[in-house]
């Protein structure tokens, strides 16, 4: 369970590079996905661990309210990077970028991990 965590933390971070470029600013630059993950590489590690707990005590175990559990604690985390790095002129675009590449990062993390599972039941 862990390493299917693990790996699909790498891909996720991986293709958050060229992704995350698509939401930000008003052209692709690859600079954007490499500061966006080397702030969310950290981000990841919580992640990992809270999928964890959320797996192991979740008495229902549907693929959708999984989700769910990982966008609420994405988005909660997001909050608090927003407050902790709070500035009264910045913090609505702060807030904005947080939650948006929360979201997307938090997305292709359960998407993974999903077919990382799947994948290991069907062998």
């Amino acid at each position: 369970m862990l390493k299917n965590k693990i790996i699909s933390a790498v891909i996720t971070l991986f293709l958050g590079v060229f992704i995350i470029p698509l939401f930000i600013g008003d052209t692709y630059s690859i600079a954007h996905g490499i500061y966006g993950t080397a702030f969310t590489a950290p981000a990841m590690l919580v992640a990992i661990v809270v999928s964890v707990v959320i797996e192991k005590y979740s008495k229902n175990k549907n693929v959708i309210f999984m989700y769910i559990k990982h966008l609420l604690c994405a988005l909660i985390f997001a909050l608090l990077f927003s407050l902790i790095n709070f500035s009264i002129n910045t913090f609505k675009d702060t807030m904005y970028l947080a939650t948006l590449m929360g979201s997307i990062y938090i997305t292709i993390f359960v998407i993974f991990d999903y077919l990382l599972k799947s994948l290991k039941k069907s062998r």
